[in-house]
């Protein structure tokens, strides 16, 4: 899947509309974080350095430990060569990778990830109505992007 042109420079023309940052911290960003880092063959220093923040800080984003802010965000897409959809968006396994157990939530639904995807989409839709108003292009310009990406055929 390519990468849709002009996907981060959107997001920064949203931004410049909506005003203050906003520090995205969903389930999954984490393993994402690290997963995009691994596929460019970058070390932790490396991106740190390139996109101006500590190593510590990559860390933290990576273990879901810290909240991204969606400057940094914009960066990491520019970098790794990837839509903001791939970061935000939530795929089986991604939990795992963040520490969730998956016979946990076995126990209260019938498969292990209907519980977590569950659960995620309920903590997104909370953050998501939580938002302030100033919020809502940026948020529609994701929303659009992911259901743009829903329609593409999976190769």
């Amino acid at each position: 899947m390519g990468v849709h042109p002009n996907v981060c420079d959107n997001l920064h023309r949203i931004r410049k509309r909506t005003g203050p940052k906003m520090k995205i911290s969903i389930p999954g960003l984490g393993g994402r974080l690290r997963r995009a880092r691994n596929e460019t063959g970058l070390s932790q220093e490396a991106v740190a350095e390139r996109i101006g923040v500590s190593w510590m800080t990559v860390h933290r984003w990576e273990r879901s430990q810290r909240a991204v802010p969606d400057d940094r965000l914009d960066r990491l897409c520019a970098l790794y060569n990837k839509p903001i959809r791939w970061f935000l968006t939530l795929e089986e396994g991604d939990l795992e990778q963040e520490g969730v157990a998956p016979g946990r939530e076995a126990k209260s639904q019938g498969s292990p990830g209907s519980q977590a995807s569950s659960d995620a989409a309920r903590r997104v839709y909370r953050k998501i109505a939580d938002a302030p108003s100033d919020y809502l292009p940026l948020i529609e310009k994701v929303v659009e992007d992911i259901l743009e990406g829903l329609r593409q055929p999976r190769s």
